[in-house]
């Protein structure tokens, strides 16, 4: 396995400027009455660590590290214009300026945009993402260490997607949409890739008895690596609504991938049936079972909440890549999840999700919770994952548990990753299982004050070669704000795992305090 050393400035790859478009063609058509917010903001952060790099006892070096952080956001929403961006670009000062694997500087860009260009016709969708992925499943993984480099490498994607979209008289929906995105790492052996895709289809309105679906995708796939390649899908489908709140369906189709597959074919007719069961406003149940071209196929989405907690459980299976999984993560989302659990006490969505925004500013949540590494791999994959969350609001307090199983079994040749791991280890990333939890724990003390004690454990496990990766690490903070745009935090960190390679452990121990301000 080979993970080198980052370039310590951070530079990684750059967002082309055309990635901007989305934006100024959307402010372009935003309403005249809009009021485009510019949120500027800085944070510094004081960290004191026993292990800046997660290494074993013998080579763990300690370090005071300062991190200036100056930010801005931009938030609009209105009938027309739906964007909320944010950049951040962090300094770092090290009291030892030797130590190796270790940023001077990085940045921090998420960006989504939805617009309605033209009213019930044409629709602009966009977002970009700059920030840190894991470059291997079997490295250390620790999050809140953004000035560490090891095992990391920066990411930059983009997608502008715009839509026609119209609904006919008779009730059919039509929809006509082209993308093209792109996936950039600064790591050496990952493909760099761009693609064009077209999606088309023709749907029943939503709530008849009878139901009918037509969907067809194409992608134009270009990877520096690997080359030009296309694949293609096409889906039939039926429903029957039996009664209000339960719906059959069956579908057919056919899937056609370009790539060299192991056991020689990469397509194949699929056909899959289910169910579609809501029994309530606050509980809702859909299932399906078939058989896809690589063998039978699984799926299900559980949902349910009351006035105190939310419930989630999803099972999906899917021929996917790592850049797929960079452009559209299947993550468990904590502003959704948040987002359901708030809903019986604020109804209004758009107060809502002001609510949202607020409380994971306040208490520091993740922007995920616990999911598998996405780590580099130019190959197709057989990706089967299990998530389930919970949230429990309570009168001074929130507790969000999360977990998560997923399987990658690799589809396509080992020589496309030859250069990220070298012949020794070649069959790493063959068949790869992912396993692991996070509980989350908030507690108000005041109404500006705020504790909070979480615990996140994982393990990757290669089939294929035995080797294995633990890593857990136990967080606890207290959080205030002083003012209305000023935030304060602590925090102490235990983190434990295994070293590179295997055999050996690593321990950390860590303090931060910080300043948030928004201008």
């Amino acid at each position: 396995m080979t993970i080198t050393m980052a370039d310590r400035s951070g530079a990684g790859p750059a967002l082309p400027a055309r990635a901007l478009l989305p934006l100024l063609v959307a402010l372009a058509c935003a309403p005249a009455s809009a009021e485009l917010k510019f949120i500027p903001g800085v944070t510094l952060t004081e960290t004191w660590t026993d292990n800046v790099n997660l290494a074993e006892p013998a080579l763990a070096r300690r370090e005071w590290i300062t991190d200036l952080a100056p930010s801005f956001a931009l938030v609009e929403n209105n009938r027309r214009l739906q964007l909320n961006a944010s950049y951040q670009f962090h300094v770092y000062n090290y009291s030892d300026k030797t130590a190796p694997n270790i940023y001077d500087n990085n940045r921090q860009l998420q960006a989504n945009l939805k617009a309605r260009v033209v009213d019930e016709l044409l629709f602009l969708d966009a977002a970009a993402m700059r920030g840190q992925q894991a470059i291997s499943a079997f490295a250390p993984q620790v999050e809140g260490a953004p000035y560490s480099s090891f095992n990391r490498t920066e990411v930059s994607t983009w997608r502008v997607s715009p839509y026609l979209a119209h609904r006919l008289g008779g009730g059919t929906d039509l929809m006509l949409r082209y993308t093209r995105d792109s996936v950039q790492t600064n790591q050496q052996g990952y493909g760099n890739t761009h693609a064009d895709s077209v999606t088309a289809s023709a749907s029943s309105r939503p709530g008849v008895r009878l139901g009918w679906n037509l969907r067809y995708d194409r992608q134009h796939l270009v990877d520096k690596l690997a080359g030009d390649s296309v694949s293609t899908n096409e889906m039939a489908g039926l429903s029957y609504r039996v009664q209000p709140s339960l719906a059959v369906r069956a579908a057919i189709g056919h899937d056609n991938y370009d790539y060299h597959a192991l056991g020689g074919r990469s397509g194949g007719g699929n056909w899959n049936i289910g169910f579609d069961w809501t029994p309530s406003p606050r509980t809702s149940l859909s299932a399906s079972t078939g058989h896809r071209y690589y063998g039978q196929s699984h799926a299900l989405n559980a949902l349910h909440r009351s006035r105190h907690t939310v419930w989630s459980f999803n099972y999906d299976e899917a021929v996917t890549t790592t850049r797929s999984q960079f452009l559209l993560p299947a993550t468990i989302d904590t502003a959704d999840l948040l987002d359901r659990l708030f809903m019986p006490n604020i109804p209004d969505p758009v107060a809502r999700r002001q609510a949202v925004e607020a409380y994971l500013r306040a208490t520091g949540l993740p922007a995920s919770l616990a999911e598998n590494v996405n780590y580099l791999s130019n190959r197709y994959m057989l990706q089967k994952q299990f998530q389930a969350s919970a949230g429990f609001n309570g009168a001074h307090s929130m507790l969000l548990l999360s977990l998560f199983d997923t399987r990658r079994t690799a589809l396509s040749l080992q020589q496309t990753d030859s250069q990220l791991l070298g012949s020794h280890l070649s069959n790493l990333n063959d068949d790869v299982r992912m396993k692991g939890a996070a509980a989350n724990f908030n507690y108000s003390l005041s109404s500006r004050s705020q504790a909070s004690v979480s615990l996140t454990s994982s393990r990757s496990n290669s089939l294929s070669t035995g080797l294995k990766q633990d890593n857990r690490a136990l967080r606890v903070g207290l959080s205030r704000r002083f003012q209305r745009k000023l935030y304060g935090s602590v925090e102490a960190r235990h983190a434990k795992g295994t070293a590179i390679g295997g055999g050996r452990t690593y321990t950390e121990n860590a303090v931060s305090a910080s300043l948030s301000l928004t201008l």
